[in-house]
């Protein structure tokens, strides 16, 4: 009993983080290579988890959870979403391989509360986290210690030298 209960837990773990480990990521329309977790059923950069894991404990402490409603897309993934939008059939989506999910650094957040926007827009930024798309609250990207509006500043001038379009979600 004990052996098939174990080969049972081993199984269920491996299923549940199958999907972590290596992908093909995209920055700009480039391809690169990205290292995975998984948190809570979602694909997330390793760096991006990691801080994360972070500022949520720090969030609970203070009586907000956090939760990841989508981390990395694949560009299949991301192809699918900009094809629904372009349709009609979906929210904002950025063209395959310019979504910042695809680099692993945006995460779209379960905030269904001011309690947590507030938190976010009060702290995120501490962690590492900003909110990057003007209208979407949940979407917030890891940028580390980086300057945002440098970021900011330097896709813009990367999209018009090279007519490549505006990275969304």
């Amino acid at each position: 009993m004990t052996r098939v209960l174990t080969l049972v837990v081993a199984v269920c773990l491996a299923v549940s983080t199958a999907s972590a480990g290596k992908a093909v990521g995209y920055v700009a329309g480039e391809k690169t290579p990205i290292k995975l977790t998984d948190i809570n059923g979602k694909d997330v950069e390793i760096r991006t988890a990691k801080a994360f894991r972070v500022m949520a404990k720090a969030a609970r402490k203070k009586g907000v959870d956090l939760k990841i409603r989508s981390g990395f897309r694949s560009f299949a993934k991301q192809e699918k979403l900009y094809k629904q939008y372009r349709r009609g059939q979906g929210n904002l989506a950025a063209p395959p391989g310019y979504s910042n999910h695809e680099s692993g650094r945006a995460l779209d957040l379960y905030v269904t509360d001011h309690k947590a926007f507030d938190w976010l827009q009060e702290h995120g930024a501490t962690y590492g986290f900003h909110r990057t798309v003007p209208g979407e609250a949940w979407h917030w990207e890891y940028l580390g210690n980086e300057d945002k509006d440098a970021i900011a500043r330097d896709s813009k001038k990367t999209t018009k030298s090279k007519s490549k379009p505006k990275q969304t979600s």
